[in-house]
């Protein structure tokens, strides 16, 4: 399912059941990126003021940005405002409240960073 401002770059692949929901602000993917079956993007949230009928809540949009030659594993879910890094890969079943750095492998619910891409170069202010 695909809806809302969506921007694909080139050799983009998305299996089936997929969701990608990209609210006011939208979703970007950036080339080469890979999205696996059953997999979650949400880039719209719904406020919880508490007093307030969830129903009449404010919808809010900050957008979704995932880079290139990213892969997004089979269910994973990706919510509002979470940009994922070139080259970085997101285990089947993570949650990513939060931005990936490049390269990174995250896995968990929440997502939680569980290693670094084979042929990655050097962190920043890392050994080298």
């Amino acid at each position: 399912m695909l809806h809302g401002p969506i921007r694909l770059g080139a050799h983009v692949s998305i299996n089936h059941h997929a969701t990608l929901e990209g609210g006011a602000a939208g979703i970007e993917i950036g080339d080469h990126s890979r999205i696996a079956a059953y997999a979650t993007l949400y880039a719209f949230n719904h406020g919880r003021e508490a007093g307030g009928l969830i129903r009449e809540q404010p919808v809010t949009s900050r957008g979704i940005r995932i880079g290139r030659d990213v892969w997004l594993g089979a269910r994973c879910g990706i919510v509002d405002g979470v940009t994922v890094g070139d080259h970085a890969v997101v285990a089947m079943g993570a949650v990513v409240t939060r931005d990936v750095p490049p390269w990174s492998v995250v896995a968990g619910n929440p997502a939680r960073p569980i290693g670094r891409r084979p042929g990655a170069p050097p962190e920043e202010g890392g050994e080298r």
